[in-house]
């Protein structure tokens, strides 16, 4: 989690004296390059700096934290909203931190206690006011696209929206010149029905984006792609995403992400960098396609993804694993006092194999009894190569994960024994 590392990056590059401090605090410290303890994050990167500042800010600053729900699972939260709930106080007067996000009962619960925290729900604000702030967007942004759609046109448009943001994006988006397609038939096919809750509205748009998405015989292609997808742990870039797949058991498998993932930019981010992790625009989709009532052929279900991301991620170990992988001149310092291991690490240790080595026994445990998985587990845990998966979580600061992985991998094993003589 490197939340407040990038607000810090971003605050130091508006204000000259901050970078300077910023600088000093890391070539005193060099495990502060890489660390993920938050705490140490906010302490170390924004309270200590902005209090070794000469004078004030020369102007107003407010930072966004946009969709804290979608940052992962509660655990992952906790200490983020422990931290701005009790210690945004002893920042500067003129800093104020506007935060977004679904009303998640953990969120609430720890923001809504602290007598500095303001919050309103989206609830709250007057219809026509929402009305007029995406008649105003839905208008600006076909404008810059080019398209010619009268103000009635726009009207339709936002009344269609039915208060929905996303709707408006996305039906922005719908309307964007491209080969073959007249916006005016786009505009007449989304504004065809009638106008009724959020969630139906966002179903219909999603569902005429897929559609024209997996025309001829894609949709197979579409699904393989989101399941792995929206059944990775954590998620990956198209490189990584791509190194798993060539992994898979099926040939017709072995195609890249690319072939889908380049069509999805109105749905997802990381669709045009093969490095940045793939992740929702927007929390919603990826609710549709898990619900088969709302997403109907778009349905994505599990099917044997994990047994098919095991025995990926234990291939992936079976290649990628070596003595020394991160080229480390003796083994008899801690990590800490290693120079630029940052560096070593993104050079030696490719996303898809930390990946891998994080969550191998995760997918195991999700997968049913196969042979030759259970051989592919035997040939890490009782060679040479558990000594190297246990250096990469080492260096990588997930050692911890050890203990739990092998031990749901032995009562996996065991249990599958246990099939094979019944």
């Amino acid at each position: 989690m490197k939340l407040f590392t990038t607000i810090a990056r971003h605050l130091a590059d508006r204000d000259l004296r901050l970078r300077q401090i910023l600088a000093e605090v890391i070539s005193n410290d060099h495990s502060l390059r890489d660390t993920a303890d938050i705490a140490e994050q906010w302490q170390k990167f924004i309270l200590g700096p902005f209090s070794q500042l000469e004078g004030p800010l020369s102007r107003n600053i407010v930072v966004v934290i946009d969709a804290l729900d979608e940052s992962g699972a509660e655990a992952t939260r906790r200490d983020i909203l422990r931290i701005l709930a009790v210690r945004d106080a002893q920042l500067p007067t003129n800093i104020r931190i506007m935060l977004t996000s679904r009303p998640i009962m953990d969120i609430r619960r720890a923001l809504l206690a602290s007598q500095r925290v303001q919050a309103r729900s989206l609830d709250d604000i007057e219809a026509k006011s929402v009305a007029r702030d995406i008649t105003h967007y839905i208008s600006t942004t076909l404008e810059e696209l080019g398209t010619a759609f009268s103000d009635k046109d726009l009207e339709q448009l936002a009344t269609k929206s039915n208060g929905l943001f996303e709707w408006a994006r996305l039906a922005c988006e719908f309307l964007r010149p491209r080969f073959g397609v007249e916006p005016e038939d786009c505009f007449r096919e989304i504004t065809s029905h009638v106008v009724g809750d959020a969630s139906t509205l966002l179903d219909e748009m999603y569902i005429a984006f897929l559609k024209d998405l997996t025309k001829g015989s894609s949709l197979n292609k579409f699904r393989s792609v989101m399941r792995q997808i929206l059944w990775s742990k954590e998620p990956l870039s198209i490189s990584a995403l791509d190194s798993m797949r060539r992994k898979f058991t099926r040939e017709d498998d072995h195609f890249s992400v690319h072939v889908i993932l380049g069509y999805m930019a109105s749905f997802l981010t990381g669709t045009t960098d093969a490095s940045t992790p793939v992740r929702p625009l927007h929390a919603s989709f990826y609710d549709f396609l898990l619900d088969k009532t709302r997403s109907g052929e778009f349905f994505i279900d599990e099917s044997d993804v994990h047994h098919q991301l095991a025995l990926a991620s234990l291939c992936v170990m079976q290649d990628g694993l070596r003595f020394n992988i991160c080229g480390l001149e003796t083994s008899y310092v801690r990590n800490s006092a290693v120079a630029d291991l940052e560096m070593k690490i993104e050079k030696n240790i490719p996303l898809h194999l930390l990946y891998s080595c994080r969550f191998w026994a995760t997918h195991l445990h999700d997968s049913p009894f196969d042979t030759d998985l259970a051989n592919h587990v035997m040939a890490i845990v009782i060679g040479e190569r558990i000594l190297f998966w246990m250096e990469v979580l080492g260096v990588c600061k997930c050692i911890g994960e050890a203990d739990r992985a092998l031990t749901s991998a032995e009562g996996w094993l065991q249990v599958s024994i246990l099939y094979c003589t019944s």
